[in-house]
């Protein structure tokens, strides 16, 4: 579909300056007649993509993954999780407490309410293990933690399952996330405290305090048909001490009475600071590898594949010179691509969000920590409305490539080249005088749930808008 809006130039102005000067000369107005046309293409094309499989990616995550899921459309996941632990520079205990007051150490793990997939009533079970040397710094979810950890390092065992309905209906709906404790010996609590107190130099840089404490291994153990999106997991001591309080006594009289009372404090906890990574094993289904092998173009989540295609640049730069090129204005570019789920009884969805990279460039994205550029890399939210993910701002990109072939080079497969992964976006949102901003902060792969898009890349539709100034 091509759009022509023709405007007379100068046709207000002229207008305006007639009304009150009748002797206005006409010098210099050669150079402003003429038309101006607006273009509006609207091409739908196929991108000609191809679906990968891709089983190692990075997994380094503030939120961590565990659990067993299966759905016979989406297939096997099985998730655990490795991590580093940061420890507090102080510990903020009383110094009346001694050793024999320590009572526990637990680690807990925390899952925000409504954040899982599958069924919150399913009986589960984990096990941690201390780690017994240092996690690889290009660690990844493919990474097998066999031989960083023995049976004997094991810290904990936990059943548990991830609804609050026990507490009751207040307690229920007053939570906002579901807490698994994991009680692990009394000796690593007493091995903390002893070296707090004596003031220890492994808790002054987490380098130092992980050759003591390498981390830990958090697998499931029992249990199938939830997976939870843990927020937090740390590590908390808790002790005892005796408070006197002043009560009335069956005679009338006050006296101080002595009370038992108890208290905790947070020494350990996986931090963005530190390395830590979800450890992924995900089978694909039969129904979805034959959807691929139709040629269908799939996209999963946590990994399994993604998808590739050839962006049509240089049928819209030989359209763009056609009509004009250096007495033309690039207004817009734009992509949409049509997007539907995979039908399944378990709710699974489409991805919130896409990020179209440069295949060349796509790696370092995530290892370097970028966000999208409008030249390389962009973003798209899935449109509910739309059924469809819209790649806008994509005009810097245009001229870019146009810049490189009015030089005389040729577009390449660097040029055309894209990457369609999966991703979780963050958004910050700035409030000026009376209008907002919003900007991406982070964009990581997505690990927030398991999702099944299928995109109809054969009729994705460019959007292209320029104006072109046409001289009499």
């Amino acid at each position: 579909m091509k759009v022509r809006y023709i405007l007379p130039a100068m046709l207000v102005a002229c207008g305006l300056l007639s009304s009150c000067q009748d002797d206005v000369s006409d010098i210099g107005g050669s150079l402003t007649q003429g038309e101006v046309t607006i273009t509006v293409d609207s091409l739908e094309t196929d991108m000609h993509a191809s679906t990968i499989f891709y089983d190692s990616f990075d997994g380094r995550n503030v939120t961590k993954l565990l659990g067993r899921l299966r759905v016979p459309e989406y297939g096997s996941l099985d998730c655990s999780f490795v991590s580093q632990l940061m420890s507090a520079t102080k510990m903020n205990i009383p110094d009346s407490i001694t050793e024999n007051d320590i009572d526990s150490i637990r680690l807990v793990l925390s899952v925000p309410k409504g954040s899982l997939t599958g069924d919150s009533l399913a009986p589960q079970q984990l096990r941690v293990y201390r780690l017994t040397k240092q996690l690889p710094t290009g660690i990844t979810t493919a990474f097998d933690p066999t031989g960083y950890y023995d049976a004997s390092s094991l810290l904990g065992t936990r059943s548990y399952t991830l609804s609050n309905i026990a507490k009751g209906d207040s307690a229920m709906k007053r939570a906002t996330s579901v807490r698994i404790p994991v009680k692990m010996p009394r000796q690593l609590a007493l091995d903390l405290f002893k070296r707090y107190r004596a003031g220890d130099p492994i808790f002054d840089w987490p380098a130092t305090f992980n050759q003591y404490f390498p981390g830990i291994y958090v697998e499931q153990n029992f249990g199938n048909g939830c997976v939870s999106n843990i927020s937090a997991a740390q590590v908390y001591t808790y002790w005892h001490y005796t408070a006197l309080k002043y009560e009335m006594q069956p005679d009338s009289t006050y006296k101080y009475v002595p009370h038992i009372m108890r208290d905790s404090v947070c020494l350990l906890a996986s931090q963005p600071e530190v390395l830590s990574s979800n450890l992924i094993k995900y089978d694909v289904s039969e129904q979805i590898k034959q959807l691929v092998a139709d040629g269908k173009s799939i996209i999963t989540t946590p990994g399994g594949y993604r998808v590739d295609i050839k962006f049509p640049v240089q049928r819209l730069i030989d359209v763009y010179q056609k009509n004009g090129d250096l007495l033309s204005v690039v207004s817009t570019l734009r992509m949409q691509i049509p997007a539907s789920t995979i039908k399944n009884d378990y709710g699974l969805s489409v991805v919130p969000y896409l990020l179209m990279v440069k295949k060349s460039e796509r790696e370092a994205f995530f290892n370097e920590n970028k966000l999208p550029d409008g030249l390389t890399s962009f973003y798209a939210a899935y449109n509910t409305e739309t059924g469809s993910y819209h790649f806008n701002s994509m005009r810097d990109y245009f001229l870019d490539v146009l810049e490189k072939v009015r030089k005389g080079e040729q577009v390449t497969d660097d040029d055309t080249d894209f990457s369609l992964v999966p991703v979780a976006v963050s958004l910050e949102t700035v409030e000026g005088y009376n209008s907002s901003t919003v900007y991406v902060t982070k964009v990581q792969p997505y690990l927030t749930r398991p999702t099944m898009t299928q995109l109809a890349t054969d009729r994705a539709v460019v959007s292209f808008i320029y104006t072109t100034q046409e001289i009499d």
